[in-house]
């Protein structure tokens, strides 16, 4: 072989080796850099995923951790209206103190987007004084939050020639709209 034909074969060979790599090897090496990439992308996903796993896990467990302070807070103030509740609690503390329940009205509260709502309970009561401010106490060491916020005192005589009070005692009990 002769040299000019040598050196037509090295230029071809090298021709058909770039020729080869541009068919064959940059789809290939494209590939290779598009898989890397959507590898990094995988990585840093599951990354984000498992730091939010982790910030769940720490929220269960400071959950876990006051869930006694939580259930303190529920009995404060319930996620239901339990009227029934209600009505049982002031009555029974009007018998622990001695004074009489004649009459009851309740209402609710108009606003439904709020969180926290109320109750409205207007008492007739008769009874002593002293029996009224052990109501009041009772109601203040009740372990569901009643506000009272008006009462009016009222005087009738008995055919005995005993005065006896009546009281309006108008409050407000709340509880969570949970929705």
């Amino acid at each position: 072989m002769n040299p000019a034909n040598k050196n037509y074969l090295g230029v071809g060979l090298t021709g058909l080796t770039i020729v080869v790599f541009w068919v064959f090897g940059m789809p290939m090496w494209n590939r290779i850099s598009l898989l890397n990439a959507a590898a990094a992308e995988r990585r840093e996903i599951l990354s984000s995923r498992t730091e939010i796993l982790q910030k769940i896990e720490d929220l269960n467990e400071q959950y876990r951790e006051r869930s006694t302070d939580v259930n303190k807070i529920s009995s404060v103030v319930p996620n239901a209206k339990s009227t029934a509740e209600l009505v049982s609690t002031i009555e029974a503390t009007t018998q622990q103190t001695g004074l009489q329940l004649v009459e009851m009205t309740m209402g609710g509260s108009d606003s439904q987007q709020q969180e926290l709502q109320t109750v409205f309970l207007e008492l007739g009561l008769v009874g002593s004084y002293p029996s009224l401010t052990a109501f009041l106490d009772l109601l203040e060491k009740n372990l569901r939050l009643i506000d009272v916020f008006e009462i009016s005192v009222g005087q009738t005589a008995t055919p005995g020639g005993q005065a006896v009070l009546n009281f309006r005692v108008k409050v407000n009990a709340y509880y969570l709209n949970v929705k």
